[in-house]
């Protein structure tokens, strides 16, 4: 068993086709807007506001609605009332799937209880280390944040696997990025990736679509994707009285990573996303 979405697990169950989960996706995202854009059709806050607030989000470990409330952008109630219509308007990708017609309502209540048995482990989004590692609570938080950032910089939905110690064949990218931390602890993080999921990451840095951009340009966004969420992590263990500095990340190629990922320190998590997996080592 490994984590998955719903919508990989209809496919792989041959109960809907690729083309209808590409549809139902996109009619869910239609619907399925953004905190700070629900506040801007609202009229609570204005076009740079959002990307005042998003742009303090790759710096702090904060929702989008309490860093608006600490920047005195938006008031508690506003919060409050975006995250009540959020709530009300969202809808689920199997939701998505029957409002298309493309599944019925029996049919999604017989798969989504096949699927919650089947993912049963990975549903409370608790970051599971099956392997014997030092500072566990520490590796949570690794990972624990690299999923939320790559959600708020990318817009991506991940799921973490449970982390495997050494890998003997780990999985050629086309991206992979190696930052290293030391201090009171000392680790080697490493995001490796394809180079769509490089693309998102980078765009989300810029603030613009790198799809076009020189590979340089996706580099150095990946690189400071990585810079941003070591600098949160930092930041966490410098409350639990940790002093952790960092140095400057760098591409790295397949040999390099092979051997990184041999090592017998080393843990290693798939982030599992509709979009194809990210994978994540600390050493």
């Amino acid at each position: 068993m490994s984590v998955k979405f719903f919508g990989q697990f209809l496919l792989e169950r041959n109960i809907i086709k690729p083309e209808e989960l590409l549809e139902a996706v996109k009619y869910q995202e239609s619907h399925n807007l953004r905190f700070g854009e629900y506040a801007q059709l609202k009229g609570y806050i204005a076009k740079q506001d959002v990307k005042t607030v998003l742009n303090e989000q790759k710096r702090t470990d904060m929702q989008f609605g309490e860093l608006a409330v600490k920047l005195n952008i938006m008031t508690a109630e506003q919060v409050q009332n975006i995250l009540t219509m959020q709530k009300n308007d969202h809808i689920l990708i199997g939701q998505a799937l029957v409002q298309k017609g493309f599944i019925t309502t029996e049919i999604l209540e017989r798969e989504m209880a096949l699927f919650n048995d089947d993912q049963r482990q990975y549903i409370t989004g608790e970051v599971v280390i099956t392997a014997e590692v030092d500072n566990p609570e520490v590796i949570k938080d690794f990972v624990g944040i690299t999923h939320k950032m790559i959600g708020r910089v990318a817009n991506i939905a991940v799921k973490p696997d449970s982390g495997v110690l050494g890998l003997s064949e780990p999985r050629q990218n086309d991206v992979t990025v190696s930052i290293n931390l030391y201090g009171d602890l000392t680790y080697d993080y490493i995001i490796s990736t394809t180079l769509s999921i490089s693309v998102k990451l980078a765009s989300g840095i810029i603030g613009e679509d790198a799809s076009k951009e020189p590979r340089e340009v996706i580099i150095d966004g990946v690189k400071e994707f990585c810079n941003i969420a070591c600098g949160n992590i930092i930041a966490k263990m410098a409350k639990m009285g940790k002093t952790v500095n960092i140095n400057p990340p760098e591409e790295i190629d397949f040999l390099t990573y092979i051997s990184k990922a041999r090592s017998k320190k080393a843990i290693y998590f798939t982030l599992a996303s509709p979009e194809g997996d990210i994978d994540l080592m600390l050493i």
